[in-house]
């Protein structure tokens, strides 16, 4: 409740309906005086800040640290006390598509040419790694024009397949535009990609929750629903995980001027440690069982991200 004045009348400003008492019994609109004074607003944002906080810190201690718990809490109903899934979902998937890709992708030095220093040491061989000769064609032809003037000389048995032509023309155009430079090119390519990924990893968040109703259906206490709910929660773990890498490397570089490479490197092992006790809490089988249904899981997982990763790698080259 609010610490406006109450209206003197009584016609609800937001439905119309006849007020009896503070709130609207329609549409549960408080009754208060629409004008608001910058301290009433500061209040109103101090107070629903900690309205949040609190309910966040509690989602997020039982989320990070009692794997699978906070699906189960869900399911039983407590849902009051904690942050709704898909609230928790856009929120922390926002903060970490914001910060996670933020200065990946460097500028390139002025004396890329003359320094092999420089060379080596920019975006770990970005400058080295994205020539983009996907075929002999790339580099024989220098406009579409000549492909495809060359391909009608060709007998039709002899001509490229559709998927040939069309990435042989892509991959003149990009040449084109950025006139070989294959620094630029690659530095084109990863921006687009990291602009798809978010998209990579809500397309594959069903997919998962899916993977975990084959493996778990015949347990007919949990619907799909329930799978899509735990596969938020693990997402949203993941997301905080990664992030906090990242802050991390960040704080030992800025300090150190490095950063601990064994931190990265135990990092996968702490997703997978995770991902296993999440699964053992929340659906209660065996040790051999869960460990046999996590690495299943775990293997249609990676194949699924290696299609999607493909796929939006090429999203992305079509449309640098």
């Amino acid at each position: 409740m609010s610490h406006l004045k109450e209206r003197i009348e009584k016609d609800c400003l937001n439905c119309g309906a006849t007020v009896q008492g503070r709130f609207c019994q329609q549409c549960g609109q408080e009754n208060v005086e629409v004008k608001e004074s910058f301290a009433h607003l500061l209040l109103h944002f101090v107070e629903d800040l900690t309205h949040f906080d609190g309910k966040l810190w509690k989602t997020l201690k039982q989320l990070l640290f009692k794997p699978g718990n906070l699906t189960q809490l869900y399911m039983d109903g407590k849902r009051a006390t904690y942050i709704h899934p898909i609230r928790m979902y856009l929120f922390i998937s926002a903060v970490f598509f914001l910060f996670m890709f933020t200065g990946d992708v460097p500028d390139k030095p002025k004396d890329l040419n003359n320094s092999a220093i420089a060379k080596k040491d920019v975006a770990s061989g970005l400058s080295d790694g994205f020539d983009l000769k996907l075929g002999a064609d790339s580099v024989k032809f220098k406009t579409v024009a000549d492909y495809n003037a060359s391909q009608q000389k060709l007998p039709v048995s002899k001509r490229d397949n559709w998927f040939e032509s069309t990435m042989e023309k892509k991959s003149i155009e990009i040449n084109q535009k950025y006139n070989h430079d294959k620094f630029k090119i690659g530095k084109a390519l990863i921006e687009q990609f990291e602009h798809y990924f978010s998209r990579m990893l809500y397309i594959s968040l069903p997919i998962f929750a899916f993977f975990l109703w084959i493996l778990y259906r015949r347990n007919k206490n949990h619907f799909f629903v329930d799978h899509l709910i735990f596969s938020i929660h693990i997402y949203c773990a993941f997301f905080i995980f990664l992030f906090a890498v990242k802050l991390i490397n960040l704080a030992t570089e800025f300090v150190f001027h490095k950063t601990f490479g064994i931190l990265t490197a135990v990092t996968p092992f702490i997703l997978f440690f995770y991902l296993y006790k999440s699964l053992r809490n929340h659906f209660q089988q065996s040790r051999w069982k869960t460990f046999l249904k996590f690495f299943i899981l775990n293997i249609w997982t990676i194949l699924l991200m290696a299609v999607l990763m493909t796929a939006f790698i090429l999203l992305s080259l079509f449309n640098i």
